[in-house]
């Protein structure tokens, strides 16, 4: 199957990023997704991992079923996009933890880089509630969801 352009940028991405990662990483597999579902959120959030506000994300565990994808494995790179698919950073994965939402440490919460603990959580609710929607689940306090800290290896300067 042919790849798209937006693959041959992906990749191209990947291979200009060697430089930055141990020569024994080079042939890794990565990942590539953009935050949120809408191009503001996505894109606001991207810029928050850009400016070093950002080093953490959750997801709720439904998602990933829904989706068919694997949790992602601590050390695992992910090649963070706008909302368009283009390429704007490599991340890499420096923990990953699972916890019910109401679980979920202040401290991590901060970590998401947006805003108030209370801010998060209804930021948090609301979009936990439209992705349950959108696949079939019901999102409460239990819901489990896919603790996510990172650290940027190198991003494109803006």
């Amino acid at each position: 199957m042919p790849s798209t352009g937006s693959e041959d940028k992906i990749e191209a991405f990947w291979k200009s990023c060697r430089e930055y990662i141990p020569a024994e990483d080079w042939d890794a597999s990565f990942a590539s997704w953009s935050f949120g579902d809408s191009a503001e959120l996505a894109n606001d959030l991207l810029k928050l991992v850009i400016s070093g506000a950002k080093t953490a994300t959750c997801g709720a565990l439904f998602d990933y079923e829904a989706d068919n994808e694997a949790i992602p494995l601590e050390g695992s790179y992910h090649i963070l996009t706008d909302f368009e698919g283009a390429p704007a950073c490599l991340i890499q994965m420096s923990s990953v933890t699972l916890s019910a939402f109401r679980d979920v440490p202040v401290v991590f919460a901060f970590a998401e880089g947006e805003g108030t603990y209370e801010e998060w959580k209804q930021a948090h609710t609301e979009f936990f509630k439209r992705r349950a929607t959108e696949t079939g689940n019901v999102f409460d306090g239990e819901t489990v969801l896919v603790l996510e800290r990172f650290k940027v290896v190198y991003a494109i300067p803006e």
